[in-house]
Order: C-alpha cells, then structure tokens, then sequence
C-alpha cells in the first residue's frame, strides 16, 4: 500500500514542479508530486492548463536582467547529465540571433533594446556571444531578410529544448530516486501545521511537511494560495506553419524586435522547424497578439483555451516568414494553424520563490520557465527542504510581491 505521508508534496508536474521534485529526490526526501496529464484535446478543455505543452523553447543566455541569463546558464549545463541519465533526449543545437533596430546615435536603449548588454550577459556567465552589425548580419546569413537597420547578436551554442520531453526527463530521474508521481490535480490545500493536508479532484488526499506549488501561470487561479501573487496571465497564440521537413527552410532561433520608424511591427520568436505530436514539421512563431488577452480566473483560461487560439495571428506570422525568407526559400511553407498557449509575467522581472506561509513554497518563473527550469527547480529543492536560503543569488531577487 502506498504511503500517503511525505516530506515534499511538489504540486504541479510541468519543468520547474519536476525539477524540483528531482532535485528533492536526489536529496533523499520522501517527495509527491502531482499533476494532470496534458489534455488529448483542447476544444472542449475545463481545467487548468499548462505553457510547456509545446515542442520547442530556446535555451540561450541571452536575456535580461542578468540574473535570468544566469540560471539559465545553470540548467543548460545540467541537461546532458538529465539526458544521459534518463536516455530521454530533449535538446538540439540552434544558433540563436536577437535581432532589433540598432540604438540612435546619443540615445541610450531601453533594457530590452540593449544588444550590448545582452552580450555582457551572455559572457558574465561564461558564453560566448558576438554582435552583428547589419552588414556582418547580412554576410552571415545571407538567406535571411531583415529589416534594414537592424543587428543582431548572437550565441552559437544554443539549444532548442522540447519543454514535453523536459518534464519527462525530470519526471523519469524523479521517480527513479524514489519520487511518486500521481495524475490529478490538487484543489485544495490545509491549513499551515505542523503536517500540510492536500486533496485532489479525486478525492485522493496526502499529506506533508511542506508543499510546494509549482503551477506556473495558473497559480493564481488554481485558488490554492492564501492570497494573491502579483502577477499578469495573458492567453498567446502559437501559429504553427507546416513545412516538408527539418530541413525544408534554414532557420535559426530567432528573438526578433522588427521596428519600422519608431514602431514596432513583430515582437517574438520566429523557431527553426519543430516535429509536433501529429507527426509533421511546423514552423514556430510567437508575438503578434501576446499580451491582448488578459485572463484571471480559472474560467477564463479554460474558455481561452476552448478558442484554440486567435487566428488573427497568422497574417502577421506569415508576413514576418514571408520577409525573412526569400522567394524561393519560402516556397515550402504550407498551410498555417495556431495553438493557444499561456504565458505570465511576474511583477518584479524576476521569478517568484518564497514561502506563501510557514510550510508552503510557491515558484513562479515568468517568462523563462524553460530554460531555467532545472536551476529553479534545485533552488526550490533546497529551500523546500531546509527552510533556508543559501544560494550566492541574493534571495531579494526572488520575494514574491503580494495584491
């Protein structure tokens, strides 16, 4: 009979609620983790609902503030140790290029803007990055079509990661060192104690010494904190837009701010070819209407979801393609879906982990739940089970902000 009492109920499996039951197992904690399993269908979804349902995120460190560069920097160079020990593969090399206008003579550029510094940062943790001017940008890759003004910098060495395969990986190293894995989802959490009660929608219920809540964009709604985080949801679009194969177009990563006269014209990700679960290669593309769907409750991102995405996306997706890609090139792309997807955004620009009360931790990442899943995970680990913090990262950065 399994046991219902543990020292770690991680709730939510996606990367970072995976990692951090991974790292707790390797710590010799007796850990729960649960999560539903992804849905088999959107339209007709009722439930919580997850960002990492998706083929391909990149792993690069060229972000900002410097601290995202930095853990991503850590759980990238983990990943081949997760692979090789769990033989699951979630990884592949791209080149990843920020492409955006280069800043006017006597301005200084906004954080986000500011290709200088996503260099520094890539090299403060040990990357190599180079810039691009618009003519070294066109001389190194001279098959793509930017908008003219703008460069570019970038890092060799990145990775696409498959967000699917992630939470695998860490989910199989999990339950390998003695995590147990169960598919539900959590709707209620006790009050603090000395031993934390969980139930799930089942009517399966645990208990723990200490619970962490790992739920990604749907922590507020999910109703399982004490009070709010101070954070915005947003349902985003994928457009998807089929292709022959891996090979079919030569595409980068790209992180690609096009700026026309002051205005911006696409902000987001434009991904080399993606193998989706249909069986089919899929160009990515991500930023037309990202932040025009502000979403709150529980009901609202199930609704959102049901929608399947907007498809008033797929004109701008297919007109950033269509530009970037000569004729000829972009002679294989074929016809074009979108997927709904959510994203949030933490109020500090930083990820959110603290403690919630005296035995309840909650993580929040942001934007960068991906690539710095395996490094928050193993920071929530450790504070999860020691009740401390003793990373070289001040803990400051990481309070969370309450409404």
């Amino acid at each position: 009979m399994r046991s219902t009492e543990f020292d770690v109920a991680v709730v939510g499996a996606g990367p970072i609620g995976a990692a951090t039951a991974r790292h707790l197992a390797d710590r010799g904690a007796r850990v729960l983790i649960v999560g539903p399993d992804e849905p088999a269908d959107h339209k007709g979804h009722d439930g919580v609902w997850s960002g990492h349902y998706d083929q391909g995120r990149l792993g690069h460190v060229l972000e900002v503030p410097l601290v995202a560069s930095l853990l991503a920097a850590r759980s990238i160079r983990r990943f081949g140790e997760l692979a090789e020990r769990t033989g699951v593969e979630f990884t592949r090399p791209v080149h990843s290029l920020a492409v955006m206008p280069a800043a006017p003579e006597g301005h200084e550029p906004s954080e986000w803007f500011d290709l200088g510094r996503l260099m520094r940062n890539a090299q403060d943790v040990g990357y190599s990055a180079e810039h691009l001017s618009e003519s070294r940008l066109r001389e190194r890759y001279p098959h793509l079509a930017f908008e003219p003004g703008h460069e570019c910098v970038v890092q060799r060495d990145a990775l696409i990661v498959n967000p699917r395969d992630l939470a695998a990986a860490e989910l199989a190293a999990a339950t390998a060192a003695g995590a147990v894995l169960v598919r539900d989802e959590i709707t209620e959490i006790g009050p603090p104690g000395r031993r934390r009660g969980l139930t799930a929608g089942s009517g399966a219920s645990w208990t723990a010494d200490t619970v962490v809540l790992a739920t990604g964009a749907s922590t507020n709604a999910g109703g399982l904190l004490p009070r709010g985080l101070a954070m915005d949801v947003f349902g985003a679009t994928v457009v998807l837009v089929e292709v022959p194969g891996p090979e079919a177009v030569d595409l980068p990563g790209i992180m690609y701010y096009k700026q026309r006269g002051g205005e911006l014209l696409f902000g987001g990700i434009v991904m080399s070819p993606l193998r989706y679960p249909d069986g089919r290669w899929y160009v990515k593309c991500s930023g037309a209407g990202l932040l025009d769907n502000p979403l709150g409750t529980r009901e609202e991102i199930a609704a959102w979801v049901r929608t399947g995405g907007s498809a008033a996306d797929i004109e701008p997706a297919l007109a950033v393609l269509r530009e970037l890609l000569p004729a000829e090139a972009a002679a294989p792309l074929g016809p074009a879906r979108v997927r709904p997807c959510l994203v949030s955004r933490n109020r500090t620009g930083h990820p959110y982990l603290d403690h919630a009360d005296e035995n309840l931790v909650v993580v929040v990442e942001g934007e960068r739940g991906v690539m710095a899943a395996d490094e928050l995970g193993r920071l929530t680990a450790s504070l999860a089970a020691t009740g401390r913090w003793t990373d070289g990262i001040p803990h400051r950065l990481f309070q969370a902000e309450w409404t």
